[in-house]
């Protein structure tokens, strides 16, 4: 992540579905002040850090290590066969996560349960969602229905209906009067680590 604590708030604040005004008036502080601080024009004292790390539920040592964590692209070391064998040939190129999913404009959620296994969406996997308050049918989108409860679901609007489509066999599409579902963002790449 770039752009010290100010990004990491926002950040934070983002995913956390939290305008500005909503963080500033939790943290007690005028919503310019706050903007200031997450544009990098203004630095928090310790006491805003402490108010911030309780209101948005993180400890102050994570929020102040993700400002100061640096960037560092993942090398691609090449290509490896799926199929048939092929010649090990390192060519070596790099490739920044941060380049390809703007942290200002995505979130990352853990995936929980198989719904979405037939679309290779495993239990363990980190969703990357870009902000989005609609999407097009056939989508995967993060869901909020009844403002309670958030899924990771094919998304189709059918009239005054959403449907919410589960990947997996076993399990049947969830109905919704529109006004029930809250689309939260769209899926966009996921990551996955195979040793935990």
């Amino acid at each position: 992540m770039t752009g010290g604590i100010g990004a990491v708030i926002r950040q934070l604040r983002q995913s956390r579905g939290l305008t500005l005004r909503q963080l500033a008036a939790q943290l007690d502080i005028h919503f310019s002040h706050l903007s200031k601080i997450e544009n990098g024009r203004d630095q928090p004292g310790r006491a805003v850090l402490n108010r911030v790390a309780q209101v948005l539920q993180v400890d102050l040592d994570v929020l102040l290590g993700e400002a100061g964590r640096q960037e560092r692209p993942f090398r691609v070391l090449g290509r490896i066969a799926a199929g048939v064998p092929m010649d090990a040939i390192e060519n070596v190129e790099t490739f920044d996560l941060t380049r390809v999913f703007d942290p200002q404009d995505h979130f990352l959620l853990r995936v929980q349960g198989d719904s979405m296994i037939l679309d290779g969406i495993n239990d363990g996997d980190l969703a990357i969602i870009r902000h989005a308050q609609t999407a097009r049918n056939g989508q995967t989108v993060a869901a909020v229905v009844d403002d309670e409860q958030a899924t990771l679901k094919r998304y189709r609007q059918e009239g005054d209906v959403v449907v919410l489509i589960p990947a997996n066999e076993r399990m049947q599409p969830m109905r919704y009067a529109a006004g029930r579902v809250r689309v939260c963002g769209v899926l966009t790449g996921l990551v996955r680590t195979l040793v935990r």
